[in-house]
């Protein structure tokens, strides 16, 4: 996106791909209380945007808004305005994604995962943010930011009749599954043998692991299973699919699950070994929906999200934050999300005249 929204004319053109009304939400969601330093919604988002290209300190926005006329504001009273921001800044994210058709399409894939953000000079991860992204159109349709404590789940997508839901395999766990079922989604899954309990149609146990052992490179085993239901999680019917990885891509694979283990501090059993040499998928999806190379295909596709975390940190810098509370790291994070779907919106728009209109505008009439 070649603006700058420190450049009134970026900034004006950046607007019009932004919902009216933001002084109202800003009042509404206590970021502006009193109309003082900051009086409009639109100023208070210019700054938060400015703050949260991670470029400039607060003395530096604070002295760049004076000297441009947007607020005569010192570095603690924006700091301030910056901190209250979090929820006026989750509204305007929201506003900024939508759900889209795909024509001729049966199903819209949606891929559901996870990225992790640290602080400057923090020993760990504090923030997880969690994107929804859609296969067919190559958008961002879902965004949530949680600390880092809050972990990876199914039912953070919103999904229904219609959606196939693609996860890989932090987000397992049978009463999810079945909550996302319920919803009308189908779900494809990758999972780790020892992690999904399932059966065979008739109720009998069933071991992924067992039945794949005797598949060739390029053999698939696709059999109907369904997970074993549990009081709190009905049982959900569905499809395994499983496929034997080279000996080069497992030995691969291998290197890193031996890796994590040493960080952990724990032993990979011998049933992990194995497993680790095959692709575990479990899918609801029906045989006249997708065969087995199409679900592997499907899944396949899921590479694209993480493209998409490569991209963000790049243009947005979200894991380089160097705010040191959480409300301020919050704000920024919130900035960059905000920037990243303002790209998305600039890039896949087509006017003539290089922005969208925000309502009929009157024509001027001419004097003559």
């Amino acid at each position: 996106m070649r603006t700058d929204i420190r450049e009134d004319q970026d900034w004006k053109t950046l607007l019009s791909f932004l919902p009216e009304g933001l002084t109202e939400l800003a009042f509404s969601t206590g970021a502006i209380q009193r109309a003082r330093e900051v009086r409009t919604g639109e100023d208070l988002l210019r700054l938060n945007l400015v703050y949260g290209d991670d470029e400039m300190s607060l003395r530096q926005v604070s002295a760049w808004s004076r000297s441009n006329g947007i607020a005569d504001i010192s570095d603690v009273a924006l700091l301030k305005r910056l901190r209250l921001s979090g929820p006026f800044l989750k509204q305007i994210a929201s506003s900024l994604l939508g759900q889209v058709s795909v024509p001729g399409s049966a199903l819209r894939a949606v891929v559901l995962d996870a990225t992790t953000l640290s602080r400057q000079r923090s020993r760990g991860s504090d923030f997880r943010v969690h994107v929804s992204y859609e296969l067919s159109t190559g958008r961002v349709s879902g965004v949530e930011l949680t600390d880092a404590s809050e972990g990876e789940r199914l039912t953070r997508a919103v999904a229904g009749e219609g959606d196939l839901v693609i996860v890989d395999r932090g987000y397992q766990g049978r009463a999810p599954l079945a909550e996302v079922r319920q919803s009308g989604a189908h779900i494809l899954l990758r999972f780790h043998p020892g992690s999904l309990p399932l059966e065979a149609p008739e109720g009998l146990r069933l071991s992924p692991l067992r039945a794949a052992r005797s598949l060739s490179i390029g053999q698939t085993l696709d059999i109907p299973v369904r997970t074993v239901p549990t009081k709190n999680a009905p049982a959900v019917q569905g499809r395994l699919v499983v496929l034997k990885k080279t000996e080069s891509q497992a030995q691969k694979d291998l290197k890193r699950l031996k890796q994590r283990a040493k960080e952990d501090g724990r032993d990979i059993g011998e049933d992990a070994l194995q497993a680790s040499r095959f692709v575990f998928l479990f899918s609801t999806l029906a045989q006249e929906q997708a065969d087995a190379r199409q679900i592997l295909e499907i899944y396949r596709l899921r590479w694209q999200i993480e493209m998409l975390f490569k991209k963000v940190k790049g243009i947005v810098s979200l894991g380089e934050t160097a705010a040191k509370d959480f409300a301020l790291c919050e704000a920024m994070i919130l900035s960059q999300l905000i920037v990243l779907l303002l790209i998305q919106a600039y890039e896949s728009a087509f006017f003539p005249w290089g922005y969208p209109l925000r309502r009929p505008q009157p024509l001027a009439l001419v004097s003559g």
